[in-house]
């Protein structure tokens, strides 16, 4: 996968299926990507639609009974810090899913490499504009 920055790290969208499962299983590939985004190693950027949601997924009864207090405010305290916020200026509707739209909003406006996803009304478009869709594991083994 082609780097946009001169720092040589991959501009990137993550959906919040794959912060939230960063939460979950840390020893999963997107817990390693999530590692890559407190390192420095990947740009992410996230409009405030995106942050909304990945807080109201951290408080969702199924999360909290599996993770505790300290986890959630750990991902979601590095995940704010590390990620750039922006405001989509645009509006898309590429998916069906139409809350899935906001993440192919920020990967145009934030000029992304790619959009990693887990959730697959968003896999089965491959790309967008250029900006790739993949999974953890598949942005894992691009980024080598």
């Amino acid at each position: 996968m082609k780097s946009s920055t001169k720092q040589d790290r991959a501009i990137v969208v993550l959906d919040t299926n794959i912060v939230v499962s960063a939460l979950i299983a840390k020893e999963g590939a997107p817990a390693k990507i999530f590692e890559k985004l407190i390192l420095g190693e990947i740009e992410n950027y996230a409009s405030k639609e995106i942050i909304n949601e990945v807080k109201e997924v951290f408080g969702r009864k199924e999360i909290t009974k599996r993770t505790t207090r300290k986890a959630r405010s750990f991902i979601l305290k590095h995940y704010l810090n590390n990620s750039i916020q922006i405001a989509s200026k645009i509006k898309i509707t590429a998916v069906e899913h139409k809350s899935d739209n906001k993440f192919i909003e920020t990967a145009i406006e934030s000029k992304a490499d790619c959009i990693i996803t887990g959730d697959w009304h968003l896999l089965k478009l491959k790309e967008f504009k250029g900006i790739k869709i993949v999974k953890a594991r598949q942005f894992l083994e691009e980024t080598k």
